[in-house]
C-alpha cells in the first residue's frame, strides 16, 4: 500500500476512547451493583460504546479492509492492513461476554460477579483501546481519503442523533483535561459550544450529582 501523506484530526476519537477508559475505571471502583450512579454511567457507557462501535466497523474498518482487499492479488493472503484489523477484531470480541456479564450483574444485583466482570472489562476494554490507538488509528492516516475519513463523522453523528448530543459531549468531556476539552470543543460550531457551557454540561452534572447522592 502507498503511503500517503495525511494528518487527519482524531481528536473526538481518542477523547471517546479515555471517557470509555474512565467509565470502566468508575465501574470497578464501585463497591457493587446497586445505586443509580452505577446504573447511569452503566447505561450511557453501553449507550455510546455501541454507537461508537456501529460507526467505526461501517465507515472506517470495513471500508479500509476493503481497500487492503483491492490490493492483494487473488492468491495471497490479507495485506498488512487487513492483519492489524483482525487483531481488531479478536480484541473487540473478547469485550463483548464480559459486557454482557455486567449487564447479567446488576440485573441480578449479584456483587460478586459485578466486581469480577468489572475488573475484567476494564482490563480487557484497555487493552483493546490501546491497540487500537498504537495500531489501527495510525493506519488510518495512509489507508483512508478525506472523503472516506469524513464519512465516520457522518455515520457516527446518524448513530448518534442531534436530540443526544445534549448528553454525549458532557459525558465526553466529563473529567478530560482542560487540553482534550479545548480541543474537542474547538471543532464545535459556536452555538454548540453555548448549548454545551450553558445548558448541557451544567444539567449533566446535576444528574450526575443526583445520581451520586441517591446510592
Amino acid at each position: 500500500m502507498e503511503s500517503v501523506a495525511r494528518q487527519y484530526n482524531l481528536t473526538m476519537l481518542h477523547a471517546a476512547y479515555q471517557a470509555f477508559r474512565r467509565d470502566a475505571a468508575r465501574l470497578e471502583a464501585a463497591t457493587g451493583p446497586e445505586g443509580a450512579a452505577v446504573a447511569n454511567t452503566w447505561s450511557l457507557f453501553t449507550s455510546y460504546w455501541r454507537i461508537q462501535d456501529n460507526a467505526e466497523k461501517r465507515a472506517l474498518w470495513t471500508v479500509m479492509y476493503a481497500k487492503d482487499a483491492d490490493e492483494q492479488a487473488p492468491d495471497r493472503d490479507l495485506g498488512r492492513v487487513g492483519v492489524v484489523l483482525d487483531a481488531l477484531a479478536v480484541r473487540t470480541l473478547r469485550v463483548i461476554p464480559l459486557i454482557d456479564g455486567v449487564d447479567a450483574a446488576l440485573e441480578h444485583r449479584d456483587r460478586r460477579l459485578f466486581s469480577r466482570y468489572a475488573r475484567e472489562l476494564r482490563a480487557s476494554l484497555n487493552a483493546l483501546l490501546d491497540f487500537k490507538e498504537s495500531n489501527v488509528l495510525p493506519l488510518i492516516q495512509e489507508t483512508l481519503t478525506p472523503f472516506e475519513w469524513g464519512t465516520f463523522d457522518v455515520e457516527f453523528r446518524r448513530e448518534l442523533g442531534f436530540r443526544e448530543l445534549g448528553t454525549f459531549l458532557p459525558w465526553l468531556l466529563d473529567g478530560a483535561s482542560d487540553s482534550i476539552r479545548r480541543a474537542v470543543l474547538r471543532l464545535m460550531p459556536p452555538p454548540i459550544r453555548l448549548c454545551y457551557r450553558v445548558t448541557w454540561r451544567p444539567r449533566y452534572q446535576r444528574r450526575s450529582r443526583l445520581a451520586a447522592s441517591a446510592c
